[in-house]
C-alpha cells in the first residue's frame, strides 16, 4: 500500500481545534503533558500540530492559536527553509536531510518510537541562528493517528562541546608542532636555526590567534561581538590570509593564488572579523584539495559590492550543499563542523554581508562573501 503525502494537505484550524477538543476529554492527557519538563506537542497525520503542552509556548514566547496549532513544527521555530517556501514544513529539498522530518516519517512508517537529533537555521527579525533538538516521535492512537512528539533543546549543549572539542583538537595539533620544532632546534646548523624560530615564532602566534578566535566565537554567539570598522587595504587583507594559512596543517604542500581585481584598493569593515571568515574559506578549500594542487582567493567588483571568495575544483555532492552552513555539520570528522558555519555567522550578523557558494562538476566549488565597500 502507498505511503500517503502528508504534507501535500493542511487541516483547518476548525479542524485542528476539534482534535484539541477530542485529545483533552481522554483521561489525564492532559496532566501528564502538563507535568513533562520537555516541550511535548501531538501531530496529526498532516504533520500539523493539533495539542500541545505548555512548555511550548511559555518556552518561547509563543501564542497558542497564532503560532502552534495547526502549524508544523519547523514553522514554530522559524527555519529558514519552512518559511521560505509555499509547501512550508518538510516539503524543499533540504528538508530531505532534517532530523525531525525523517524521525516523523520513520514514526509513521514503523509504527515504533523514534529518536533523532535536528539542526534548525533560523531567522527572527532579521537574525540568523541554529537550534539543535532531540526529537523523540511515538505513534499513538487516540480517536485516529497521531504523534507525541517530545522536543528537547540541546543548542547550549551541543554549542558548548563542540566549541570545546575544535578548540583543544586545533590548538594540540599546533602545540605539537611547536614542540617538535623546539625539540630539534638544538641540533640545527646556526643558519637553520633562524629558519626554525620564525616557525616557532609562527606556530605561537597561530595559538594565540586559535584562543581569540574562540572567544571571538562565543562572543559572536552570544551577541555581544563589538566591531572596530576603519579602511582596510585589501590587497593587505589578502596578503595576511595567505600569510596566517602558509604553516597550518592543511596547507603542507599547496599553493594559495591571490587575484586581487577590485577598482577600490579600500574597503570598510572589521579587519579581524573578515580576516577571520576569509581564513575558514581557505582552509575549507584546502582541506578539499591534493597535495600539489591549489586555491584561488580572488577580490572583485559585483555590482555595487566587493566579493572575496575561494575557489578550488572540487565538486560538493549534493547531499553535503544542503547541510552547509549547519553548525555541527561537516564530512572532515567529529572535529570539524565549525568553519561554514561562522562564515555565515560573521560574515552576515556582524558584517551585514551575504555569505554563500556555488558548486558543479564543471566549474569546482567556490565559496564567497559580497560586502559593501564603504559600509
Amino acid at each position: 500500500m502507498k505511503e500517503k503525502n502528508r504534507l501535500a494537505y493542511r487541516e483547518t484550524l476548525q479542524q485542528v481545534l476539534k482534535s484539541r477538543v477530542e485529545i483533552g476529554k481522554i483521561e489525564y492527557v492532559r496532566d501528564l503533558l502538563a507535568a513533562m519538563s520537555s516541550i511535548i506537542c501531538i501531530l496529526n497525520d498532516y504533520n500539523q500540530v493539533v495539542f500541545s503542552n505548555d512548555e511550548m509556548f511559555e518556552k518561547y514566547n509563543l501564542d497558542l492559536e497564532k503560532h502552534i496549532l495547526g502549524v508544523r513544527p519547523g514553522e514554530i521555530f522559524k527555519c529558514v527553509n519552512a518559511v521560505n517556501n509555499t509547501g512550508g514544513c518538510g516539503t524543499t529539498e533540504k528538508c530531505q536531510y532534517c532530523g525531525a522530518k525523517t524521525a516523523f516519517d520513520d514514526a509513521w512508517g514503523t509504527k515504533a518510537k523514534i529518536v533523532r537529533e535536528c539542526r534548525i537555521a533560523c531567522k527572527d527579525n532579521g537574525i540568523s541562528h541554529q537550534l539543535d533538538f532531540e526529537i523523540t516521535a511515538t505513534p499513538i492512537h487516540f480517536d485516529k493517528e497521531y504523534l507525541i512528539v517530545s522536543i528537547n533543546d540541546i543548542t547550549e549543549k551541543k554549542r558548548k562541546a563542540l566549541l570545546e572539542r575544535i578548540f583543544f583538537h586545533d590548538v594540540l595539533n599546533i602545540a605539537g608542532g611547536l614542540s617538535g620544532v623546539l625539540e630539534v632546534l638544538p641540533m640545527l646548523e646556526e643558519k637553520e636555526k633562524e629558519e626554525y624560530l620564525d616557525i616557532a615564532r609562527l606556530l605561537s602566534e597561530q595559538i594565540v590567534d586559535e584562543i581569540k578566535s574562540q572567544q571571538q566565537m562565543i562572543k559572536a554567539e552570544a551577541g555581544e561581538l563589538q566591531l572596530e570598522k576603519k579602511e582596510v587595504s585589501i590587497q593587505n587583507l589578502m596578503n595576511e590570509v595567505a600569510s596566517q594559512i602558509r604553516f597550518n596543517d592543511v596547507a603542507r604542500n599547496k599553493k594559495i593564488d591571490l587575484v586581487n581585481e577590485a577598482v577600490n584598493e579600500f574597503i570598510n569593515t572589521d579587519r579581524t572579523v573578515l580576516i577571520r571568515v576569509l581564513i575558514n574559506m581557505v582552509k575549507n578549500a584546502m582541506e578539499a584539495i591534493k597535495e600539489g594542487e591549489h586555491i584561488v582567493l580572488k577580490a572583485e567588483d559585483l555590482n555595487s559590492s566587493i566579493r572575496f571568495s575561494v575557489h578550488n575544483k572540487t565538486y560538493i555532492p549534493r547531499e553535503i550543499q544542503m547541510q552547509i552552513f549547519q553548525r555541527s555539520y561537516s564530512t572532515k570528522g567529529k572535529n570539524r563542523g565549525l568553519g561554514t558555519y561562522s562564515m555565515k555567522l560573521l560574515g552576515e550578523r556582524y558584517l551585514n554581508g551575504n555569505v554563500g557558494f556555488t558548486s558543479t562538476h564543471e566549474g569546482g566549488t567556490s565559496f564567497y562573501i559580497d560586502l559593501k565597500p564603504d559600509h
